[in-house]
């Protein structure tokens, strides 16, 4: 065994000089995989401008790149990309500037007994004027730059190595054109999964021929919503069961009062694999855990999860 010592700060081998060492581990490292591609690089690839950590926008200079990997709801290593919500005009002032930038969604959530809207995208951190000002930077670039927007979307999921991308935490497919695009990115990246929601009928089919990409129509097929009170999720659960559709009840927001192990967009694949996904009403006026009828509905929950497991 031959002795090891040290020499100006290297670990060598008796009988090699610190040269013959530095080529050594030169040809170690060639032999292995490649050095990583740094990031600037790849966001070059796509003619997109990278540094410390943003991306140089035509509208707004340096940003933050377009997709958030997830927090605590949707999980970590769940990226997401959101737009303003509902179909209202927002007054957003960006850096000095004041702007009139339409919502993107077709239409406003409302909670058919209280009037108000039911959309969760419209509480809590959504009213923070740092969210506004973000999500409205990536409106107006979806409305006046969709290359740009390809292109940074394309480059961040090479760079970051992303698997999973949840389309619209909050927003919506405000053009055919707008999804195809979406469409695009998911069939150049197969290995990625994809899923989102919509209420633009014109859009909900863009992705029929992905196999990495599911689009959950937020209308059903008797025109109603796919969230609401206890007792709209249980009524609509069973009627898609009997007609053979893939449904399943998202327990999100919820769990804490079911007793029901939290899950992910990590670890739940649901929005990803079925037809229609039904959502309790959250985040709002409505306590669901109030309602006579929130039991019935856990039974369900738990049932429709131990059909999943057997089906594994």
């Amino acid at each position: 065994m031959p002795m090891s010592i040290i020499i100006h700060g290297h670990k060598s081998t008796q009988g090699k000089t610190t040269s013959d060492y530095k080529k050594s581990k030169m040809k170690m490292k060639g032999n292995k995989t490649m050095k990583k591609t740094s990031k600037k690089a790849i966001y070059a690839e796509y003619g997109i401008e990278y540094k410390a950590g943003k991306i140089n926008s035509p509208l707004f200079g340096w940003i933050r790149p377009l997709l958030v990997n997830g927090n605590e709801k949707i999980g970590k290593g769940c990226y997401h990309f959101s737009t303003l919500p509902t179909n209202r005009t927002y007054i957003i002032e960006i850096d000095g500037t004041t702007y009139d930038v339409q919502g993107t969604c077709p239409c406003t959530c409302i909670n058919e007994k209280t009037g108000k809207t039911a959309c969760y995208a419209t509480k809590g951190n959504y009213n923070f004027k740092s969210v506004l000002r973000s999500l409205a930077k990536k409106t107006m670039l979806c409305y006046n730059d969709l290359s740009f927007v390809e292109r940074a979307i394309m480059a961040q999921i090479k760079a970051d190595e992303i698997k999973l991308c949840r389309i619209h935490a909050a927003g919506d497919f405000f053009s055919v054109k707008y999804a195809e695009m979406w469409a695009k990115i998911a069939s150049e990246n197969p290995n990625v999964t994809f899923w989102t929601y919509t209420k633009n009928k014109k859009a909900e089919h863009v992705f029929d021929e992905l196999k990495n990409a599911n689009i959950v129509k937020s209308f059903l097929p008797n025109g109603k919503m796919n969230f609401g009170h206890c007792n709209h999720i249980i009524e609509m659960y069973r009627i898609l069961k009997a007609s053979g559709k893939r449904v399943h009840i998202c327990f999100c927001g919820i769990e804490k009062y079911a007793g029901i192990e939290p899950k992910h967009c990590t670890n739940c694949h649901s929005c990803a694999e079925c037809d229609y996904v039904l959502f309790i009403e959250h985040s709002t006026d409505y306590e669901a855990e109030k309602d006579p009828l929130f039991p019935d509905l856990v039974k369900i929950i738990l049932a429709q999860d131990d059909e999943t497991e057997k089906a594994a």
